[in-house]
């Protein structure tokens, strides 16, 4: 029989939510079935490169379109896609699905997804921005077969036409049962103490996660406790920012940057609560994460509210210092504990419906 061949569109396999979903559901898909190849734009070695050439999955290489331009980044896709001739065509370059589907099309692919990982709203920085993402949603709606987004506000900020809701899977197993010989040995390589409370978030350091937020919060804490220490899993273009906003706040002992690390599970399971102070999120599939893990979280109210699984664990709240320390405060008295409504975001569960999406004419 013949494998549906699918070929995923990323800018880079790195660990970002929607790379982090591929690769999982590449791991536990049908691989006599379905072949996964991946599409990216940037040469630069990616966290998940290694993992995916082990599963059996091709790296292509492509411009990206600040590099070349609208007119050769549509050429070269059409080309790319003619000689690949893929089953489906997978776009998770959020409104540069306009241009990837459009191409797709015209190369001859009978299958093209769009799918949205974000709140569009997040890359209108200008009026050429603006009127490029409009354009690019016109394009997904005559040519895209199929619309998916992590969130009803992914969806409805990128899609002119009806869309379907995949929550981003992970492998919920490893969150309930975490490796404990791990645990300990983070929390020695951390030097983390048996009284430390570890106030945690994991994500990419950029200016819309808003770590610095946090920053403010821990300074303020620091005042009435030095048990209170913050665990920040992550790297990005911010981290230099973050690093000297933490000398200048004198708080280099309660501050601990972990750099990007593999150990997640591990990782959110140190922690006693989880914090996600995000301007905006398509979802914010870590705090599945740590929901799955058990643990009291506290976050903006630019986090949508779809990613709820237990109501009993998580809080929305404003960007107000004094209700967020508040808030963490009162977390501390909340019992970690896990229920059985997790399994819509089990990568499985994922997988099943991706299945049938490919395989749909």
């Amino acid at each position: 029989m013949k494998k549906i061949r699918v070929i995923h569109c990323v800018g880079q396999l790195g660990m970002g939510g929607a790379e982090t979903l591929i690769v999982n559901a590449f791991k536990y898909i049908d691989r006599d079935h379905f072949q996964f190849d991946f599409l990216v734009f940037n040469e630069q070695q990616g966290f998940y490169d290694d993992e995916v050439r082990k599963l059996g999955g091709n790296i292509y290489y492509l411009s990206s379109l600040s590099k070349v331009g609208v007119y050769q980044y549509i050429k070269q896709l059409k080309k790319f896609f003619r000689q690949e001739q893929p089953d489906v065509v997978h776009s998770h370059l959020d409104w540069l699905g306009g241009f990837i589907s459009y191409a797709a099309k015209q190369a001859g692919v009978k299958n093209v997804i769009v799918h949205s990982h974000a709140n569009q709203k997040l890359f209108e920085s200008n009026i050429i921005s603006k009127l490029l993402i409009t354009f690019n949603k016109y394009l997904i709606y005559r040519n895209a077969n199929q619309c998916l987004a992590c969130s009803k506000i992914a969806g409805t900020s990128l899609f002119m036409k009806e869309f379907q809701v995949l929550f981003n899977g992970i492998d919920t197993q490893k969150y309930i049962h975490p490796n404990l010989k791990k645990i300990q040995e983070l929390r020695e390589e951390l030097r983390i103490k048996d009284d430390d409370i570890i106030l945690g978030t994991v994500g990419s350091m950029t200016i819309n996660k808003n770590h610095i937020f946090l920053l403010d919060i821990m300074a303020e804490l620091k005042k009435t406790s030095n048990t209170y220490k913050l665990v920040l899993v992550g790297n990005g273009a911010e981290y230099a920012n973050l690093k000297q906003r933490v000398k200048e706040l004198d708080l280099m002992d309660d501050v601990v940057f972990t750099g990007v690390r593999s150990e997640i599970p591990e990782l959110v399971n140190i922690f006693d609560i989880f914090l996600l102070p995000s301007i905006t999120e398509g979802l914010g599939i870590v705090l599945v994460e740590a929901q799955v893990s058990g643990l009291p979280c506290i976050v903006s109210n630019g986090v949508p509210k779809d990613v709820v699984i237990d109501e009993k664990l998580v809080q929305f709240l404003p960007f107000d210092n004094m209700k967020w320390i508040e808030n963490i405060k009162q977390s501390l008295c909340i019992k970690h504990h896990q229920n059985n409504d997790y399994m819509k975001y089990d990568i499985q569960t994922t997988c099943k419906v991706l299945e049938k999406i490919y395989s749909s004419k």
